[in-house]
């Protein structure tokens, strides 16, 4: 079976991805769709009718992941995303890659064609880390990243466990052990500037960088925000936005090199005329480079002690939670690539700096990450936008790259 055989249909791609962001709306804009929500839930139902047209069988995994697998035996080609979202986030991030997935099995069926594997189509449940501060939780979860133990001690904000939390979710689809999986291709957007600044159609991901997050507690002395001298205030905040301040200026020393973010400060008691007495700073970190991630995790570190003796306070630094950079498969990129050259696209190579649930199952299976434009680089915003046009060149790579990776690969 030739690839130009199976066709994509763009306008079904367009239509499903505006149906699927009618759930999960936030009142405020964008998506709030949170794992393990009711919108969640009715977003894995969405998804698995569309599953079931395109002759997949859908069911959910012990972690909450929607799985639609197709018939035959032996591991599965596999391809898939996310269908949380962060905060009055896009439509198009996680989305994309899910309603892609299901139609290349949708395109085959039309096509009354067949991969020689079997084809899985995946919805991971956690990709945001929202839910339970941990990025690409449920994909770690299938691949065994987490074992049991693990499963029932991470907590959410209300002191569920993840397996508490998935066994409670109120989403009436079978379950089913995850497929066992022989590839994995992703299709998202960019989520950065480059393919739009410079007018390219495409890119195939070298590498995903590795991402390190920890919590800074700052711990001073509330006290009332009028009476209290200046000089004499033990003012939590003081140290959490004194380490604000240097976590910009430590990243932007490695010249292009790291990335960091603050995102999140919790003060407590948080009033307006209360001295803060805590303040707890949420810290991120990215790099392509080991050796910088280490550095920089240290510096921080650093700078949070540095920032509590200086105001009189004290600190704790929670233990970082990491995953190091990630190669890619490069034959996976190289068929990407020629196959989005062959449709007339100009597509490149570049890395990855967003996580995506691709680097989690990379060390496990052959795994690729496929991009197509974000408008301006935004995302993680009600402002994200990819044209129908550009989604649907991205979704007929996808199915492209999904033959030859059949073809290329041993019968199962």
């Amino acid at each position: 079976m030739a690839s130009s055989d199976v066709r994509i249909n763009g306008d079904r791609v367009s239509r499903r991805l505006q149906e699927l962001s009618t759930i999960g709306r936030d009142p405020r804009g964008g998506m709030s769709r949170f794992s393990f929500t009711p919108a969640h839930a009715q977003a894995c139902l969405l998804v698995a009718g569309w599953l079931r047209e395109a002759g997949l069988d859908p069911a959910i995994d012990g972690a909450g992941n929607l799985a639609g697998l197709g018939p035959g035996r032996g591991a599965a080609l596999c391809a898939g995303s996310h269908l949380d979202t962060v905060p009055m986030g896009g439509i198009y991030d996680g989305a994309l890659g899910v309603v892609g997935a299901v139609e290349c099995a949708q395109a085959l069926r039309d096509a009354g064609a067949s991969l020689r594997r079997p084809y899985a189509a995946l919805a991971f449940a956690d990709e945001e880390g929202h839910s339970f501060g941990i990025g690409c939780l449920t994909s770690r979860a299938l691949v065994g990243e987490l074992p049991d133990e693990q499963m029932r001690t991470i907590r959410d904000r209300e002191g569920r466990t993840l397996a508490e939390r998935a066994a409670a979710w109120d989403c009436p689809l079978p379950h089913r052990d995850p497929p066992r999986l022989a590839a994995y291709l992703e299709l998202h957007i960019e989520q950065g500037p480059r393919l739009h600044a410079e007018g390219l159609d495409a890119a195939a991901a070298t590498a995903i960088a590795g991402i390190s997050r920890t919590t800074a507690t700052f711990i001073g002395q509330a006290n009332h925000g009028g009476t209290t001298p200046m000089a004499m205030r033990r003012d939590a905040l003081w140290g959490a936005a004194t380490l604000v301040l240097d976590v910009r200026r430590l990243a932007l020393a490695s010249a292009g090199a790291t990335v960091a973010t603050v995102g999140k400060i919790d003060v407590e008691p948080g009033a307006t005329n209360v001295v803060p007495g805590a303040a707890r700073v949420r810290v991120e970190v990215r790099s392509g480079e080991d050796a910088r991630l280490a550095r920089l995790r240290a510096d921080v570190e650093a700078a949070a002690h540095a920032a509590a003796r200086a105001f009189g306070l004290s600190v704790t630094v929670d233990p970082w939670d990491s995953l190091p950079p990630q190669p890619l498969d490069d034959g996976i990129r190289t068929l990407a690539l020629a196959h989005a050259a062959r449709r007339g696209l100009h597509a490149i190579s570049m890395p990855s700096w967003a996580g995506h649930d691709a680097k989690i199952l990379a060390p496990h299976v052959p795994a690729g990450l496929i991009f197509v434009p974000s408008r301006d680089g935004i995302s993680h915003s009600p402002a994200e936008f990819t044209s129908p046009a550009q989604i649907a060149a991205g979704v007929q790579v996808l199915m492209d790259t999904l033959v030859a990776i059949d073809a290329a690969s041993p019968a199962a």
